[in-house]
């Protein structure tokens, strides 16, 4: 019953997505016609009449309506930047996204859960503060900057990956040597992208690791005669993956946009790059199918999220279901 209250929650938040961004578009200046026309200079007559072809001489609300509808019966429009239907142009980016974004969680995972743990477990207050600063830091350096810095010193100066695309041209797919070539592309934008993902892990898992040492049953383990490196392996770590699982379902949508201007930096091919093109081509249908199909996918992965919750911790399960 609770996975399905948590569905139905689905639609009316995906309304709301889309409603206030075709709001926010429209509330831009310009539209696809000014910008297709660009510097040329075009009559009055001429624009009124693209914008008369396109519908978009028609009132807002009419506007809003019709998309709505489409979006439902799963038609997110046409642009007309890159002649072709919306979903499947975006659907054709979706995958190297999500690989961009699996890769960085990972990367996230595997160092911001041992950091974490090893700051609330150390008894070296150094330590402890170090790794409380480098996650301040990597939380709060910004991703277009640290993009830029990367592809400067790791591609450009010491020549250690590619710099733009996720292929190589003359490397034949399906291959070993394939893999390789995409791996070497994807790993400067992942570790970019990672960055405020494994601050933001090692901090909660580092106040979660602590709350659990101050617990009762901790000070039980120890009157046991328990060993430090024991209560962490056995207490300690497993009960400080809990919320890490909840950071995980519910930063998917700030990864995908952390990863726009990334994706755009190292010109890869995602659903990012895809975003950022269509806005400086005021492509409103390839904005609004992005921001669409992000939200969906942000949502679905919440409620799995849940689920996994529940199952993980049975007391979430049950409290929800009441």
């Amino acid at each position: 019953m609770a996975i399905v209250k948590r569905v139905v929650y689905v639609v009316p938040l995906l309304l709301g997505v889309v409603s206030l961004t075709f709001v926010l578009l429209q509330l831009a200046p310009g539209d696809i016609v000014s910008a297709s026309v660009g510097d040329f200079p075009a009559s009055e007559e001429y624009l009124a009449e693209r914008r008369a072809a396109l519908g978009l001489d028609k009132p807002v609300v009419l506007q809003y309506l019709q998309y709505l509808g489409s979006v439902f019966q799963g038609d997110l429009g046409y642009s007309f930047a890159n002649r072709q239907a919306v979903l499947p142009l975006v659907l054709e980016r979706l995958g190297a996204t999500v690989l961009l974004i699996v890769t960085a969680t990972a990367i996230a995972v595997t160092i911001g859960i041992p950091a974490g743990i090893l700051a609330a477990t150390t008894r070296r207050r150094a330590l402890d503060n170090s790794v409380n600063v480098l996650a301040l830091v990597g939380f709060s350096v910004p991703a277009f900057w640290l993009a830029q810095m990367a592809l400067l010193a790791f591609a450009l100066n010491l020549g250690w990956f590619p710099t733009q695309g996720m292929t190589t041209i003359g490397v034949p797919g399906g291959t070993f040597a394939s893999v390789l070539d995409v791996a070497s592309h994807l790993v400067l934008p992942a570790c970019v992208v990672a960055v405020p993902e494994t601050a933001l892990i090692a901090r909660i898992t580092r106040t979660t690791a602590k709350g659990v040492l101050d617990s009762g049953y901790i000070l039980t383990a120890v009157s046991k005669g328990l060993t430090h490196r024991a209560i962490v392996r056995r207490h300690v770590i497993r009960n400080s993956l809990l919320p890490t699982v909840t950071v995980l379902g519910y930063t998917f949508g700030t990864l995908v946009g952390g990863s726009i201007l990334v994706e755009t930096v190292f010109g890869w091919p995602g659903m990012g790059s895809l975003l950022y093109q269509a806005i400086l081509n005021r492509d409103t249908s390839v904005v609004l199918g992005t921001v669409v199909v992000v939200a969906v996918l942000t949502l679905l992965v919440n409620v799995v999220t849940d689920i996994v919750y529940g199952i993980v911790d049975p007391r979430i399960r049950e409290a929800t279901s009441l």
